[in-house]
């Protein structure tokens, strides 16, 4: 990452039709240590950028005000070609895969903090992984050393994960994150302890399907010289090491009831006891918990306490899936070849327009890690493989030309069907799932319609509708 230190000479070029744009991140990126100049037309921006020979042009993308794809390419072709950073109000996949294609550095979502511009400007001159802060991406696996975000992503459901993020970590509650298998549960709460005030000290991840449930304890808790057969020293647990900082349980609902109480001492005293201990060790750290599991449901079974779902509950965190996030597929992409590039071989690597537009279609059931994995294989087979077998996500059960939007009519409602009657008030409070139910029938199950109705947004009335396995009545 480039630092404040190493900006001095470095010239950007801020090209945007709005001037409090230009004087914000000029003013901004000046005190950073870059030398900013601005424009405010493609004429302008193509004189500044012949005269000054700028090492980074940020432009706005507005085909109306003439900043086009055909003007990025122009820039591109100089003798001495810029780092290109497109910025856009408009994120659909499309126009990131086009302007990625056409030689941009990153693609920045607008409305943008000047933090987002700092990271992009300094990964880009880096040649690092491109990423846009807020419109930066949620995926597996992404290293965040240089205290840049560990999400990228430029969509509305990304921004709206960061957003809850940024004020979850201004405070100590206990957070269960949940979402699909592969969504990136882990980068959510990675990034909870890299924004929190407890970044300092140590998160510490315990995966609670990975071992038996005595093992579990003592990798937890720790356990006393001589607690069992082998223990010849005494060893500190989990909650020990994170002291004073996170601790994440990923795949808490698969966490045995014995452990659910002494978990739940943890959460409530503040203090555990190790195996074959006496004493108590008092801890202080904030829990965060990962499931893709119904915690409610497991709760109605009695095979998850529902005091300690009361208490890791605090906050809730839905991570998107990566169907309700296309418009980040190609930035994750690009991270993904920028991180596995030893899986070339030699080979020949580029990813097609035609590859892009079934990345974009594939419902990708395994989501951002599927997408990883496909992207890994693709590098390792390279060019010469076989182009249908390659554009396919492996193993392929999805028909490319079955169509991945809903049906207008769906979202539009139904002209036949019959209205949903008026709910009784005196029947006592709905469930949320009912209140949900009958916000859908009484719309003619127009989602965006019910959503504004409930209260909620258009992707967690998604959310919901999977969670309780709702189905539009036929």
């Amino acid at each position: 990452m480039v630092t404040n230190g190493e900006t001095a000479g470095l010239r950007v070029l801020v090209a945007d039709t709005d001037p409090g744009v230009r004087w914000a991140v000029k003013t901004g990126l000046e005190r950073s240590g870059y030398t900013v100049s601005g424009a405010g037309s493609v004429s302008e921006m193509l004189r500044v950028a012949g005269e000054e020979t700028p090492d980074v042009i940020i432009t706005e993308i507005l085909p109306e005000a003439g900043f086009t794809l055909e003007v990025l390419g122009l820039l591109l072709r100089k003798e001495r070609p810029p780092k290109v950073i497109c910025v856009s109000v408009e994120t659909v996949p499309r126009m990131v895969i086009d302007c990625m294609q056409q030689g941009a550095a990153d693609f920045v979502a607008k409305p943008f903090a000047l933090h987002d511009i700092r990271a992009s400007l300094g990964k880009v001159l880096d040649g690092a992984i491109p990423s846009s802060g807020r419109g930066g991406a949620g995926g597996s696996g992404g290293e965040a050393e240089d205290g840049s975000s560990f999400l990228v992503g430029i969509s509305p459901a990304m921004q709206d994960l960061r957003g809850i993020i940024e004020r979850i970590a201004r405070t100590d509650l206990n957070c269960l994150v949940r979402g699909e298998s592969g969504s990136g549960k882990d980068l959510v709460a990675r990034e909870i302890h890299r924004l929190s005030q407890r970044r300092g000290k140590p998160l510490i991840k315990v995966n609670c399907t990975a071992l038996p449930e005595h093992l579990l304890e003592s990798e937890l808790f720790g356990y006393e010289k001589g607690a069992f057969t082998g223990a010849y020293h005494a060893k500190p647990g989990r909650f020990e090491l994170a002291n004073g900082g996170v601790i994440f349980l990923d795949e808490i609902g698969d966490m045995h009831l014995n452990l659910q109480a002494k978990l739940l001492q943890v959460i409530e005293h503040k203090e555990f006891t190790k195996v074959g201990g006496r004493k108590a060790v008092r801890v202080d750290v904030q829990i965060i918990a990962a499931t893709n599991a119904d915690l409610e449901q497991k709760t109605k079974e009695g095979s998850f306490r529902d005091d300690l779902y009361f208490r890791l509950n605090e906050v809730s965190i839905w991570t998107p899936s990566l169907k309700e996030r296309r418009e980040d597929i190609p930035l994750l992409v690009r991270h993904f070849v920028q991180k596995h590039g030893r899986f070339r071989n030699g080979t020949d690597f580029e990813i097609s327009g035609e590859d892009f537009d079934y990345l974009t279609r594939y419902p990708w059931p395994g989501n951002v890690r599927e997408l990883e994995s496909t992207i890994k294989r693709w590098m390792a087979l390279g060019s010469s493989a076989d182009g249908r077998a390659r554009a396919m996500p492996a193993p392929m059960t999805w028909a490319p030309e079955a169509e991945l939007e809903e049906p207008a009519g769906e979202d539009a409602g139904s002209s036949t069907a019959a209205p949903a009657p008026e709910p009784n008030e005196d029947a006592g409070p709905l469930t949320e799932e009912e209140r949900i139910r009958r916000a859908l029938d009484k719309h003619r199950w127009n989602r965006r319609k019910a959503a504004q109705a409930l209260g909620m947004s258009y992707q967690t009335l998604r959310r919901r509708i999977e969670k309780y396995n709702l189905a539009k009545p036929k």
